[in-house]
């Protein structure tokens, strides 16, 4: 009889679970976990009734249908140590971490692991390519025309999980209701899958870039959690080239994670690093609140802290505006979104950061995203920033995109002129660049 311990992360799926069929099909004997890491909770000051830990559990739940599923909440390793002495398993079974700080953690369960006689085992899997197999310079254009070539959609057959046996341990609804999880309000796995299903993926490249429009797949949460399979979504897409291409810059950063791990900290450009960022704490504290003055900001910012979600372009509208108008450090903004996005990713947000703020792989020498420029045409009608600025409903919607050259009474001054502030960004950058 061989007992297997399956260690549930970020593949909150039994459909096309590599992992877990790797698992199953060895094991006489099953346990599905999931931990509720009170450390991350922490990191990402995740409080009760947060919508990211609402969506969690909501996955826990779904998942708990497919699967009997033992949840427990509180440190990994702690966790981890009494189960290894109370159920006496001969391995571990879960899917390969993507992150640094996935890495460690599953680092120190291995080594607990080691030191109680049982058998680790790690799975490839939520990717569609083995990113550390590709060879080749740091180019995008050189590593998705390698990724293209490699992409393994193949998705596993059918299988039940049917050798889990019945335990005296909590299930998802004591570790969810201990940790003060609520009904999701704007996110829920039911949601996710119908969006998988009905979204127009043919429509994907034309109407991406517009946040008032619903021209986005709104997907990645699921993808985050792993409660679709990425090579689901592949496969429904992939009549889309412009989404396939976003797929493989999400599987770029892993790749750039892989040659270069020192990303986490240091800029990928070194000519940018130690570059003289301002932090002006007041003009941190207007980002965060979302007054800037210029509405596009500010809406993002409202969007991103009431559903935890923001549009893409918004979010590099975001990135570019904190960085080269209010010259804050990347790491600043990249902590800030860690602490709200809910679909939060250490490598991708990390990678993102540094590309919007000139300091990562972008090949242009200094992308400015103009606040004004970017919301004349991506909003033109004043949709998006209208729905999470109400109170700007009356106004001109040219008012709207320019806050410099129209002043809107009962709303906050711009706290900076972009053309200016930019211009200051420009020369602390030239001055690496020497």
């Amino acid at each position: 009889m061989w007992r297997v311990l399956f260690w549930f992360k970020r593949d909150l799926r039994t459909r096309d679970n590599r992992a877990l069929y790797e698992a199953a099909s060895r094991a006489s004997e099953l346990i599905p976990v999931f931990v509720i890491d009170e450390e991350i909770l922490g990191k990402l000051r995740i409080d009760k009734g947060d919508e990211r830990l609402n969506f969690l559990c909501d996955a826990l739940r779904h998942l708990s249908k497919e699967i009997r599923l033992y949840v427990f909440y509180g440190r990994t390793c702690e966790v981890f140590e009494q189960l290894l002495d109370r159920h006496k398993v001969d391995a571990v079974f879960t899917a390969k971490p993507l992150t640094w700080d996935g890495e460690e953690r599953c680092a120190e369960v291995e080594a607990l692991c080691k030191e109680s006689g049982v058998k680790y085992v790690s799975v490839r899997d939520n990717l569609l390519v083995d990113v550390g197999s590709i060879a080749g310079g740091g180019n995008f254009s050189s590593f998705y025309r390698r990724w293209l070539r490699m992409v393994d959609d193949r998705i596993l057959p059918e299988f039940r999980v049917d050798k889990v046996p019945s335990l005296d341990e909590p299930g998802f609804e004591e570790a969810c209701r201990r940790v003060g999880a609520e009904p999701p309000k704007f996110w829920s796995v039911r949601g996710c899958l119908e969006r998988l299903e009905g979204f127009d993926f043919g429509s994907y490249a034309r109407f991406r870039d517009f946040p008032g429009v619903d021209g986005s797949s709104r997907l990645s949460p699921a993808i985050r959690l792993g409660v679709v399979s990425i090579r689901e979504v592949y496969r429904v897409s992939k009549g889309s080239p412009e989404f396939v291409r976003q797929l493989a810059w999400r599987e770029y950063y892993y790749f750039l994670k892989e040659k270069f791990p020192w990303m986490k900290d240091l800029e990928l450009k070194y000519w940018m690093r130690g570059i003289e960022w301002e932090n002006d704490p007041s003009l941190v504290k207007a980002f965060m609140e979302g007054r800037t003055g210029y509405p596009i900001v500010d809406a993002g910012v409202r969007q991103l802290k009431t559903e935890k979600w923001v549009h893409n372009r918004v979010r590099l509208i975001l990135a570019s505006f904190l960085a080269k108008d209010l010259l804050v450090d990347w790491r600043v903004g990249e902590r800030f979104f860690r602490e709200h996005l809910i679909d939060y990713d250490q490598v991708l947000n990390v990678g993102n950061w540094q590309w919007a703020s000139s300091v990562g792989v972008d090949p242009l020498y200094l992308r400015v995203f103009n606040p004004i420029s970017q919301s004349r045409r991506y909003d033109p009608d004043c949709r998006y920033v209208r729905k999470y600025l109400p109170e700007l409903e009356g106004l001109s919607c040219e008012a709207v995109h320019d806050p410099l050259k129209w002043r809107i009474e009962g709303y906050c001054e711009p706290v900076v002129d972009h053309y200016q502030r930019v211009k200051r960004f420009k020369e602390l950058a030239s001055r690496r660049k020497r």
